[in-house]
């Protein structure tokens, strides 16, 4: 008589570090082309060995706005990645349901370049900028949610990790979506302070490294 399932039982009969390698190698693999896809939004001059000095220039300038949205861009998803190695790492096993959340975590991961690219064409407009925000939003909590499975009951991680350390990784989970809720009001007050509000988010991860820091 075939036994019940469990939580902790690997997927599809797979060794649980074989699925967990697959899993890092597509996390790795997403991650590098979120980053270099966030790249593909500037543009290149037309005719660059025509353009006098001063349309050069203009150029340049035209191209602060997009240089931007990059940089916004890849701060979110390095951060995100940055994290997202740190969880990881504590991870000891996997099963189905916990895979799943890993995917759609990923798959918000894989949208931040379209998003990117919208609130770069229409820089102007308060419901790409949102949409931005939401979308940042759903992937932090996401990764939130996904640790506390994980952790309860120390279901996918080790048996020995500490209370603290499960605590303070989950605050750190918490810090992009919260984040990225209070963009949207920012949003509602000035617009344009969106662009530049998200340069401000290491300052968190400096305050929650100082005051919550596992021994």
């Amino acid at each position: 008589m075939n036994q019940p399932s469990t939580d902790n039982q690997a997927v599809s009969g797979q060794a649980p570090q074989t699925m967990l390698m697959h899993l890092g190698r597509v996390a790795d693999v997403l991650f590098a082309l979120a980053m270099a896809q966030n790249f593909l939004i500037l543009q290149e001059p037309e005719a660059a060995r025509s353009l006098a000095n001063q349309e050069i220039i203009n150029f340049l300038w035209s191209q602060l706005q997009p240089l931007s949205a990059y940089a916004v861009a890849f701060i979110v998803v390095g951060f995100y990645w940055f994290e997202h190695t740190k969880r990881f790492k504590f991870y000891k096993r996997e099963n189905e349901l916990h895979i799943w959340l890993q995917l759609l975590y990923l798959m918000g991961m894989f949208l931040i370049p379209y998003s990117n690219t919208l609130t770069m064409y229409f820089s102007e407009n308060t419901i790409v900028k949102i949409w931005f925000s939401i979308n940042t939003a759903f992937i932090g909590f996401l990764a939130a949610i996904s640790w506390l499975y994980a952790t309860q009951n120390h279901r996918l991680i080790d048996s020995s990790l500490d209370q603290k350390t499960i605590n303070s990784i989950f605050y750190y989970a918490l810090i992009e979506p919260i984040f990225s809720f209070l963009t949207i009001g920012v949003v509602f007050i000035n617009p344009s302070w969106w662009d530049y509000i998200w340069f401000l988010l290491p300052i968190p991860y400096i305050l929650i490294d100082k005051f919550i820091q596992p021994n």
